[in-house]
């Protein structure tokens, strides 16, 4: 074997003997689930972890204002989108925050939002990344929640 070969070899064996089991696998982006059938804090049976988990709040969670949202990520430049939606889909109140680590590792991330409706409704929570080749949402958990009036 030459020494180039050998060199890539080793340098390949190295990579594979410092991945971790949270880099094996990494799911791949995928579209917006249809309305209602994502399940925020599940995870895959393979063991995988979706690029973003919810954990705060849980579907079907009665949400006042403000309400703290988190969970954990592995998305672009640690950059996570959150955005709140009424009954009818208008956003009612949205802003990023960063997770404690990003693009290649999964960090923490948890932000406050502010929102205001006139009455109780169903609601949902979006979290998602923004596309970085066109900016679109991806990787996007939806929350069905109850947002309290007030």
């Amino acid at each position: 074997m030459g020494r180039v070969a050998a060199a890539v070899l080793s340098i390949g064996l190295a990579a594979i003997a410092c991945a971790s089991d949270s880099d094996v696998g990494a799911p791949t982006p995928s579209p917006r689930p249809p309305e209602g059938t994502s399940s925020p804090t599940s995870e895959p049976t393979d063991g995988a972890k979706p690029a973003i988990v919810v954990k705060q709040p849980a579907s079907g969670d009665e949400v006042a204002s403000p309400v703290t949202i988190s969970g954990t990520a592995d998305v672009f430049e640690a950059t996570v989108h959150v955005r709140i939606l009424d009954s009818g889909g208008l956003e009612v109140a949205a802003r990023f925050t960063t997770a404690t680590c990003g693009s290649g590792c999964r960090g923490e991330f948890s932000t406050e939002l502010s929102f205001f409706v006139e009455k109780t409704q169903d609601g949902t929570i979006e979290v998602f990344e923004s596309s970085a080749e066109d900016g679109s949402p991806i990787n996007v958990v939806t929350v069905p929640v109850v947002l309290v009036a007030g």
